[in-house]
């Protein structure tokens, strides 16, 4: 039996950052445009309007500061609020796979191993990008690994369901190094446009 050990991590990290005060910004101007839309219905009384946001009701609540993104200008948009995305060819890596490529080259470099060296890629995300392909196939791929790689969904629980497997694929001698993956992007199952949410 083999004894399995973390000995690398990596973290992307978007490039793009919304500052609470820049978010208050594109929420409010969101509130007014909504606000005037329904005026008559909110002069009769039908519906309440739009509450403005403020940099310390987000503080207050959340305990944020700022976040990182993937799209900035679309979620800041007061006529979109939602990540914006850009639709890649079939020749570029997937946005999920960018993602993880960054985060397991930071972490094989930290375990002083390198692709060839690694049996197993999962790729363990509450909101995959695509059912097929397997994005691990694909993170597989630019890597240069061999062996097998799979996709892992298990909502909120994925990271740890596809660390517990990989786990039990070493313990069990079926791999003797695995690279798990959890490129999530966050920003896309949040509604902006919900002061509460």
């Amino acid at each position: 039996m083999h004894t399995p050990a973390i000995t690398g991590t990596g973290v992307f990290t978007p490039s793009q950052i919304i500052t609470n005060a820049e978010l208050v910004q594109a929420f409010n101007a969101y509130a007014d445009l909504t606000n005037a839309k329904n005026a008559e219905a909110i002069a009769a009384g039908n519906i309440e309007p739009m509450a403005h946001s403020s940099v310390e009701f987000i503080l207050k609540a959340s305990g944020i500061e700022q976040r990182y993104v993937m799209d900035k200008s679309g979620i800041l948009d007061p006529e979109i609020m939602y990540p914006q995305l850009r639709q890649r060819s079939d020749d570029d890596p997937s946005i999920m796979a960018e993602m993880a490529l960054d985060a397991a080259h930071k972490a094989l470099a930290q375990a002083g191993r390198t692709a060839a060296d690694v049996d197993l890629v999962i790729c363990a995300a509450s909101n995959l990008e695509r059912a097929y392909p397997a994005v691990a196939i694909e993170i597989q791929q630019l890597l240069g690994i061999q062996g097998f790689a799979f996709d892992m969904n298990v909502a909120c629980s994925s990271a740890t369901f596809g660390i517990q497997a990989a786990a039990d694929m070493v313990r069990s001698g079926s791999v003797r190094a695995a690279l798990v993956v959890n490129p999530e992007i966050c920003s896309g199952h949040l509604e902006w446009r919900d002061r509460d949410c």
